[in-house]
């Protein structure tokens, strides 16, 4: 029997990494199938493996070195890209459309990329499978404020959750509860969108521009590290900045509610992308 790994981010407090993997979706058979973190590299070639890569923000400098080391272990098997797709956090928009995706992608026996109009496969993330997009969900709020975890939306008065939040159900009710969601998350703006939500989005990386069914996409002009201050009669004691958090700064978030759109057809769509990518994927490894 071979052995079919796919690779993703798994040691992660992020609940879109952990949903993004095909292995949780679909079947495989006559494979014996395992799922690794991208972090957990093999050490030696094994001539029945065959490797997938995603989904995720896979093409990141920081997993280069990991994509081509997995690219040297492939003997004789097939070495395949899921719905992964590019980072950056430098001028998000202008990097964007000037991302060079072929350093990571050289060599890949079928590529599926999560990016939309870069002129590669486009193969948006797996989650869209999962049967909790079935169930019907009312909306009870306007708007409803989901954030990455360390970036965070500051709005007083609004239900907020963030992706540190580990129980599907829980976060697809929660963006289901609005009519509007505000997002820092990626795969907050995804899921919404696949809810038939409309959505604002506050990208902090250039992920966010690949998306097909594109939100709002709000023109963040800072982030700001939290900080922590301790004052005694004016005097400041203590204070300290925290690298991995980051609020952002806006005032004009409710000017945008009227530009949010609503994308009927777009689960069915990703589904249909996903559906036909697997067959292709078993058309390769059969």
């Amino acid at each position: 029997m071979s052995h079919l790994v796919n690779y993703h981010v798994r040691h992660s407090i992020n609940i879109g990494d952990l949903f993004s993997s095909p292995l949780l979706y679909f079947d495989f058979p006559g494979f014996q199938t395992e799922a690794k973190d991208i972090d957990d590299l093999p050490q030696e070639k094994l001539p029945d493996q065959h490797l997938i890569l995603g989904g995720g923000g896979l093409l990141f400098p920081r997993f280069l070195g990991g994509i081509q080391h997995l690219k040297n272990y492939v003997n004789q098997g097939k070495f395949i890209f899921w719905g992964v797709g590019q980072q950056s956090y430098k001028d998000p928009s202008l990097t964007f459309s000037q991302f060079d995706y072929s350093p990571y992608v050289e060599s890949v026996d079928l590529l599926g990329i999560r990016d939309y109009g870069v002129g590669l496969n486009w193969v948006p993330c797996v989650s869209c499978m999962h049967q909790e997009f079935d169930r019907p969900r009312v909306p009870q709020h306007e708007v409803v404020v989901f954030s990455h975890k360390k970036f965070r939306i500051q709005v007083p008065g609004l239900p907020t959750l963030t992706n540190e939040s580990m129980d599907f159900r829980t976060v697809l009710d929660f963006l289901g509860s609005g009519e509007t969601i505000l997002t820092s998350s990626f795969h907050g703006a995804y899921w919404g969108t696949l809810l038939g939500r409309k959505v604002i989005a506050f990208p902090f990386t250039s992920k966010f521009y690949g998306l097909k069914h594109s939100p709002v996409l709000y023109p963040v002009k800072k982030w700001r590290e939290k900080s922590y201050k301790l004052s005694l009669f004016g005097k400041t004691l203590y204070e300290s900045r925290d690298p991995n958090w980051f609020q952002c700064e806006m005032d004009d978030w409710r000017s945008w509610l009227s530009e949010g759109k609503n994308y009927p057809s777009s689960l069915q769509e990703c589904r249909d992308r996903n559906q036909g990518f697997y067959q292709q994927v078993l058309d390769l490894l059969t």
